[in-house]
C-alpha cells in the first residue's frame, strides 16, 4: 500500500470543487482517506485543503501526482502542495471510502503538513510534544 498526507494551499482552494475533485480521483483509483477545507490552514495563514489518502502502490503514486500537481478545478488558484509519504502506509483517520470531512472537525498533526497551531508555535518538529486533539 501507499499512504500519504497532503496540504494544498492558495488564495482560491475553497469553494471551487477541490475536495470533490480529490474525492472523485480517489474513488476512480479505489483509494480511501479524507479531504477537508481548513480556513487559514496554509502557509502564511492562507486557506488550505488537507487530507490523507491510502491506495495500492501504483494507484498511490498516481493519486499523489494528482494532489501534488494535478488538474485542479477551474477557478482554483493554487500556490503549492505539500506531501508527506508515510513509511508504514497507515493513515491516521481510517474510513472505508474517501470522505469529505466537516470543516469543524479537528484533524491537525504533530508535524507538517497541517501541524496543529500549538505545535507550530512551540517549534515542535518531527514527533514533537504537545497535547490537545492532534493526530
Amino acid at each position: 500500500f501507499y499512504g500519504f498526507r497532503y496540504s494544498i494551499s492558495g488564495p482560491k482552494v475553497h469553494g471551487v470543487g477541490m475536495r470533490a475533485a480529490i474525492q472523485a480521483k480517489a474513488d476512480a483509483l479505489s483509494c480511501f482517506g479524507w479531504a477537508q477545507n481548513v480556513p487559514g490552514g496554509g502557509p502564511g495563514g492562507g486557506d488550505a485543503v488537507v487530507g490523507e489518502a491510502r491506495c495500492g502502490k501504483r494507484a498511490g503514486a498516481e493519486m499523489r501526482d494528482f494532489v501534488e500537481k494535478g488538474l485542479y478545478p477551474a477557478g482554483s488558484q493554487v500556490d503549492g502542495a505539500e506531501i508527506r509519504v508515510y513509511d508504514d502506509t497507515k493513515i491516521k483517520l481510517h474510513f472505508s471510502h474517501f470522505k469529505i470531512l466537516d470543516d469543524g472537525r479537528v484533524t491537525c498533526f504533530r508535524d507538517q503538513p497541517h501541524m496543529c497551531k500549538a505545535e507550530e508555535g512551540a517549534g515542535a518538529g518531527e514527533g514533537g510534544g504537545g497535547g490537545g486533539d492532534e493526530l
